[in-house]
């Protein structure tokens, strides 16, 4: 584990100040990225189930919970790079305004309530049969959690296993969000998920060795050294066509067709490559590549995230309506 500065005791956060400071290194702004819990609510048709939204909505405050203090952690071990960054410093950590102690005392609270959350959709399983004893939520946030604990204090310093194990986060979001309504989630949409997420972590990976220098990029993350900006170009190249590769076969999956009772998801495949390149596009502009700070500077994108989630769900809700269900020939797949 990496030297912090002192004071390295553990102690509350000092007063109104420091809990502002807090919540900024809590990073709320971040939990659009546990939009990928509540996604699998969406894909099984459940939208329209009080009960599944209850369920899916604990999932969601759990991962919050979990991400804020895997933040802190990550913040407290990336300390001194931190401080090297000419955006990095200044967070609460790195510019002093939080001390070490008062983070490592709210990430001993936030991580253990948040696997707690994480239990309670599984006390009354929706199903008797239900995988993992119906606490399949709590299992994959468990997992969540111990798999960014490697990533915060080991795995995070190679290349490409960093970006990889950032990716397998976000199915593991997903797969928590699926276990908590007790719905199977397709394989394929398992492929898309992690392909996207690789896809949106090498992003990151080429904004930071664009907008800074080689010596200060690979002074603030120790993976960067083995990056360059045209292999992380080929890399995004792949990542994105294996997302829509994947995502197109998800729609067109006899299972999904069969589910759906058409194969209308498919008219949803030119927003999402809209959506992707338009992150291309946006991200290089302002020489960013993190979901959310993307997501937050482009409004267009807000727009084609609202237009997929209410196309899909009135293909999903009307799809299989006798007037427009034929229009593709499933069968011919």
């Amino acid at each position: 584990m990496p030297d912090l500065k002192e004071p390295s005791t553990i102690s509350p956060p000092p007063g109104a100040q420091g809990f502002v400071a807090l919540l900024e290194a809590m990073r709320p702004t971040h939990w659009v990225k546990n939009a990928f819990v509540i996604a699998p609510i969406l894909f099984a048709g459940a939208f329209l189930q009080a009960e599944a939204w209850w369920r899916c909505l604990l999932a969601v405050a759990a991962f919050n919970l979990l991400s804020s203090g895997v933040y802190l952690l990550n913040d407290i071990c990336d300390l001194r790079a931190d401080q090297a960054h000419p955006e990095k410093c200044h967070r609460p950590l790195a510019s002093e305004r939080l001390s070490v102690g008062s983070a490592c005392f709210a990430a001993v609270v936030l991580l253990p309530v948040g696997l707690a959350l994480s239990v309670l959709p599984g006390i009354k399983p929706l199903h008797p049969d239900q995988p993992l004893g119906g606490m399949g939520a709590a299992v994959w946030a468990g997992a969540y959690l111990v798999l960014n604990l490697l990533y915060s204090f080991w795995w995070k310093r190679y290349t490409v296993v960093d970006v990889i194990v950032v990716a397998l986060g976000f199915v593991l979001r997903a797969m928590a969000g699926a276990a908590a309504i007790a719905v199977p989630i397709s394989p394929w949409l398992v492929i898309c998920t992690f392909t996207l997420c690789l896809f949106l972590a090498l992003a990151k990976r080429r904004a930071e060795l664009t907008e800074l220098s080689p010596e200060r990029a690979y002074g603030v993350r120790r993976a960067n050294r083995g990056y360059r900006v045209e292999d992380l170009d080929f890399m995004l190249v792949v990542a994105t066509a294996l997302a829509l590769t994947s995502y197109a076969l998800y729609c067109l999956a006899p299972a999904t067709v069969k589910r759906l009772g058409s194969a209308h998801m498919l008219w949803t495949f030119p927003l999402v490559m809209y959506g992707v390149l338009r992150f291309v596009r946006v991200g290089r502009r302002i020489r960013k590549g993190d979901i959310a700070a993307v997501l937050f500077a482009d409004k267009v994108l807000w727009g084609v995230v609202i237009l997929y989630i209410a196309f899909s769900a009135a293909i999903i809700r009307f799809g299989a309506h006798p007037v427009v269900r034929n229009i593709l020939d499933s069968q011919g797949m």
